[in-house]
């Protein structure tokens, strides 16, 4: 499926866009040079997220051992401000494990859970830079496809770099994603009364069954000391619950992710984003919740539970976590990608983001393009594209 595009928003994009200075940058060092500048820029643009922040890219980087390979565009505008970013890497991706595909994908992507992959724009340039940004990429060798999954629907952002591709001749195709989040009231009355009858009735069960215990308490991460003890809980618990399911978990089908969390949670907590929460039994913890709050957007990453324990206890943790981003003013809970029924009965509300697939007009995207999209479940990445050949 495709975005529909207006026709005047088409044509917004000029065939050619001149820009002051445009820079691909193919280097890790040349990527770190404009970290002064980066979250400026992210704050003035419609992509501002956390999965977006120099942060997290600079984390990003560290687990992966800065082997990374980017390709990443650069526009300044006459004054010599930056005014875009296409964060771009090299990663190889293999159609049916077979076919090797040279595939750019977004910083900070792959493997660390993120969602909102996007170009870093500034506002007032949105049409222009894009399609700048779009003719640098045409003009470079040595990528076959652009991949971007689980972007944002309700920025403009896929719109517009549709536009300026479908412009340029190149491929481009998009598939719905769905995303779930809720606003937070006020006060945790009106949350918690708005509930489904049989939610609140549940939930109030299941407090009451956990709460009966005597050493039962909810704790929050809020030093450097407490990290390891959180962590390890948050790692064995969603092992253990996934493999009661069959499943190896996230952290176990990628240990790169493990090590991202290492690197993050210890930033995200020295910039107050982090919220990482447990409950213990007589010390021993049953259930762990991580997630982040970036411009009042609670963003829920993962979680754990002991599935030998009390039944409930999820919902406990995420129950509490919900009261005190409330308490601090925090206006959105943010499920990220994915709806579902356990979703909605938090009161989540569905919204629609899109994978995006830009391609060269080769005869070796012929297949892809036609045949296998918009199921990229044939498509496999294991790691970035660390190396030196092109």
């Amino acid at each position: 499926m495709d975005v529909t595009l207006a026709p005047a928003l088409a044509s917004a994009f000029p065939v050619s866009v001149k820009a002051a200075r445009v820079d691909v940058l193919e280097s890790w060092s040349e990527v770190e040079r404009l970290a002064p500048e980066w979250n400026a820029l992210l704050r003035e643009s419609d992509a501002d997220s956390i999965f977006l922040t120099w942060e997290w890219i600079r984390s990003w980087a560290d687990a992966l051992g800065q082997e990374i390979r980017p390709l990443t565009v650069c526009v300044r505008d006459a004054r010599g401000t930056l005014a875009g970013i296409a964060p771009l890497y090299r990663a190889k991706i293999r159609l049916c494990r077979t076919v090797p595909y040279r595939v750019l994908r977004v910083m900070g992507d792959f493997p660390t859970g993120a969602d909102y992959p996007d170009w870093i724009i500034r506002r007032d340039s949105d049409a222009s830079t894009t399609a700048t940004i779009v003719d640098a990429l045409r003009a470079r060798g040595g990528w076959d496809c652009i991949w971007m999954s689980n972007m944002a629907g309700w920025t403009g952002s896929v719109d517009r770099i549709v536009a300026a591709s479908r412009a340029r001749s190149l491929h481009c195709h998009t598939r719905p994603r769905d995303f779930a989040c809720f606003a937070l009231p006020s006060s945790k009355d009106s949350y918690f009364g708005s509930l489904s009858k049989n939610k609140k009735q549940q939930l109030r069960a299941e407090m009451k069954r956990i709460k009966e215990r005597p050493e039962i308490e909810i704790v929050r991460c809020d030093a450097t000391a407490q990290l390891p003890a959180f962590l390890a809980a948050l790692f064995d618990l969603h092992h253990r619950r996934w493999s009661g399911k069959g499943e190896a978990g996230a952290f176990q089908e990628q240990p790169l992710e493990e090590a991202f969390y290492r690197r993050f949670t210890l930033t995200a907590l020295r910039q107050g984003w982090l919220r990482l929460y447990g409950l213990l039994d007589g010390g021993n913890f049953k259930a762990v919740q991580i997630g982040y709050v970036y411009n009042g957007v609670f963003n829920q990453l993962q979680e754990g539970f002991d599935p030998d324990y009390q039944k409930g206890v999820g919902n406990v943790l995420r129950a509490r976590l919900i009261e005190d981003c409330i308490a601090e003013g925090v206006h959105t809970y943010d499920f990220l990608g994915g709806m579902s029924e356990h979703k909605r009965r938090w009161l989540g509300q569905e919204r629609t983001g899109y994978d995006l697939l830009i391609g060269r007009r080769t005869l070796k995207n012929v297949p892809l393009f036609r045949g296998f999209w918009p199921s990229c479940r044939f498509m496999h990445q294991t790691s970035p594209d660390t190396s030196r050949r092109q």
